[in-house]
């Protein structure tokens, strides 16, 4: 991506008021909370629903937001291998949770849905918009609170994918803001290109995620942990 592609997304994912991220704030120690949006008349994948009801929209927050809310109190372990044209490595990207938090774990504020509009492509498909919050306990707090300090580091990375891949396209952009934000900080702390690095991210809160350009956007926040990093021994 070039550096002026970035901004440009960056730039709109911040100032953009329908993303999850600027109503993300914990109000009191350790509660989770932020705003999460599910399309009403999506690019479907095979087998998903079309149109989107009220319910199946509500479903579909509630299990994103246990997801991200997940990755932001246990994360993801990761195995990377940079991409090397010289020798011929391909990059690969392998990455699970840890943890999941139960679906019906968060809960919607109650009294603060709204049915909007998102633009792309020249039209406006209709989409709800929840808070989700969820409170973990004071065992959970104190882990996320040691993400704050060493061996875990700040990153930032923008992912992207397909929105023709439906709901799994969402999931997948996320995914890939991880990959870049491990990847960016990387290349901060290593000027030698590693054969492989294995480590574990969370999320530093929750991502902000829009439809740009036909394709799921998502600026991630991340605290990562390198556990592992095996050299080149023999170029």
């Amino acid at each position: 991506m070039r550096p002026l592609d970035a901004m440009r997304i960056a730039f709109i994912l911040a100032g953009a008021s329908w993303v999850a991220g600027p109503c993300a704030a914990q109000t009191d120690r350790g509660l989770l909370r932020s705003e999460f949006w599910a399309d009403l008349e999506p690019v479907a994948g095979v087998g998903e629903e079309w149109p989107v009801g009220p319910e199946e929209a509500r479903r579909r927050i509630l299990d994103e937001a246990s997801w991200i809310f997940g990755g932001m109190i246990w994360g993801f372990e990761f195995s990377y291998t940079p991409y090397d044209r010289t020798r011929a490595v391909d990059e690969r990207f392998d990455i699970a949770p840890i943890r999941t938090l139960a679906s019906d774990a968060p809960r919607l504020v109650p009294g603060l849905p709204s049915s909007s509009t998102t633009p792309e492509l020249g039209g406006k498909p209709p989409r709800l918009d929840f808070i989700v919050e969820y409170r973990p306990d004071a065992d959970l707090v104190s882990l996320m609170e040691s993400y704050a300090s060493d061996p875990w580091k700040g990153a930032q990375g923008i992912g992207k994918a397909d929105m023709n891949l439906g709901v799994k396209g969402r999931r997948a952009a996320y995914l890939d803001g991880l990959r870049t934000a491990v990847r960016s900080y990387l290349r901060l702390i290593e000027p030698n290109k590693p054969r492989l690095v294995k480590g574990r991210v969370v999320f530093d809160r929750p991502p902000s995620i829009a439809i740009l350009g036909g394709s799921y956007t998502c600026q991630v926040r991340a605290r990562v942990m390198v556990v592992e990093m095996v050299p080149y021994k023999i170029y």
